[in-house]
């Protein structure tokens, strides 16, 4: 193979887990990146060796993947980490909503997130979900950290916004959306419970306007689907259909408690599941019927929802427990193979945002977000099923070196952009603050 010209980064020796549209697997691999985007992935022994490259990973003893994509979280709950404990849905949702509204500022909002960034990016996530408050500063942070994220305008009733100052704002974020580069604007609501027809029609209206995608919380326990269907006389996702908000460009958060017909309007609609086992089973909402929704054609992600529900930010974690639930909820040890909980946090969520021409699997032409994972350890060994040692053996301490559109955030262990104790010590105080 000649050398390949211009190449900024060469990562060469790992075993590649593309997850591209053949699922293929190369034993001994090597990407070529220049600048922010991948060029080609082959074979080592494809390699030139006149080739050059401004940096060179040695990925001996690797496992390289895709950047992780946490398809639904609230970043800067960081905050309130192991502050509202075992908690129902509706009690836990009462009390976060009084830190919020009595505490919270654009600088302690982007204190957390950035802590967040920095937990993610050490547990191998590449691209977030975040619906919060102070969203521009985030999106703000992200851009100068070079983080992928997936934020937007929240339409809500919490807190008793002005309506029209809310949609002015949303309108304006959407509007220049192209002074973006790391963020992917959508447009958001928090619920059914805590919007109004009137506020659905015109996130209806922004979607459509603008062409992106919505995501919202939906059926996440039995009481929400009871408070709703009591005042509204439909259930959440019955609901949602009526707004018209029910399509491929729409992701749904939780989908705990759903019925027979209505995972068939889901598939129908080609609407997305964001699935958080974690939190759900946290919070006592239940376990999603995701092997179902597989089953019916349903495009299903995975999120960790936020840190004070969940109460981190790890995918890895993420993945072995949705494995391992839905397994025992159905009796069935088939029902989700590790291969399909890897898609889950890889090519799905990045499907389910409409970003699978920039990220979620390794293969030219694609942003260069990419995951190596040290497998030289005793829990990782022997290596007989890649797929089963990532999701049921490793840990997010197994990741190794991460790169975000081909630069660098992580490198053998130590994070590039951030001050780690600097950033600790911050959100220590400003939680301490909380009574």
């Amino acid at each position: 193979m000649e050398p390949l010209k211009n190449i900024d980064v060469l990562i060469d020796g790992g075993m590649i887990l593309s997850m591209n549209k053949d699922r293929q697997v190369i034993d001994k691999g090597a990407i070529a990146i220049s600048g922010d985007s991948i060029v080609q992935v082959f074979s080592s022994d494809q390699l030139s060796k006149d080739q050059a490259a401004k940096k060179v990973i040695n990925a001996e003893g690797m496992v390289v993947i895709p950047g992780l994509i946490n398809a639904h979280s609230h970043l800067a709950m960081t905050l309130f980490r192991g502050l509202l404990e075992d908690l129902e849905l509706h009690r836990w949702l009462e009390k976060v909503w009084k830190y919020e509204l009595s505490s919270l500022n654009e600088e302690n909002v982007c204190v957390g997130s950035k802590l967040a960034l920095a937990e993610m990016i050490r547990g191998g996530v590449t691209c977030a979900h975040d619906m919060y408050w102070y969203y521009e500063a985030v999106m703000a942070l992200s851009e100068e950290i070079g983080f992928r994220l997936i934020s937007g305008p929240p339409i809500t009733g919490i807190g008793g916004l002005d309506f029209d100052s809310m949609v002015a704002q949303a309108r304006n974020v959407l509007e220049n959306a192209e002074k973006y580069h790391y963020v992917i604007p959508i447009i958001q609501a928090h619920s059914t419970y805590t919007t109004t027809p009137r506020m659905m029609d015109t996130v209806l209206e922004l979607k459509e306007e603008f062409g992106v995608a919505f995501t919202t919380h939906a059926s996440e326990n039995k009481s929400e689907v009871e408070d709703v269907t009591e005042r509204f006389g439909l259930t959440p996702i019955e609901l949602l259909q009526s707004y018209k908000l029910l399509d491929d460009k729409t992701i749904l958060a939780h989908c705990v408690q759903l019925n027979d017909e209505e995972i068939e309007m889901l598939s129908e609609s080609g609407t997305h599941v964001a699935h958080c086992p974690e939190s759900n089973l946290k919070l006592g909402a239940g376990i999603a019927r995701i092997g179902e929704m597989l089953e019916a054609g349903i495009n299903v992600c995975i999120g960790t929802d936020g840190p004070a529900s969940n109460n981190d930010l790890d995918l890895f974690g993420e993945m072995r427990t949705a494995a391992l639930v839905q397994k025992g909820l159905y009796n069935d040890p088939k029902i989700l193979k590790a291969i399909e909980v890897l898609e889950m946090a890889t090519i799905n969520g990045a499907k389910a945002y409409g970003i699978d021409h920039l990220t979620g699997s390794i293969e030219p032409g694609k942003k260069a977000d990419i995951v190596l994972v040290d497998f030289r350890k005793t829990h990782l060994t022997p290596r007989n099923d890649v797929y089963a040692n990532l999701v049921y053996s490793a840990t997010k301490a197994d990741v190794s070196t991460v790169l975000i559109d081909g630069r660098l955030q992580m490198e053998a262990g130590e994070l590039v952009a951030f001050d780690e104790d600097a950033l600790m010590a911050d959100v220590q105080s400003i939680s301490d603050k909380f009574e």
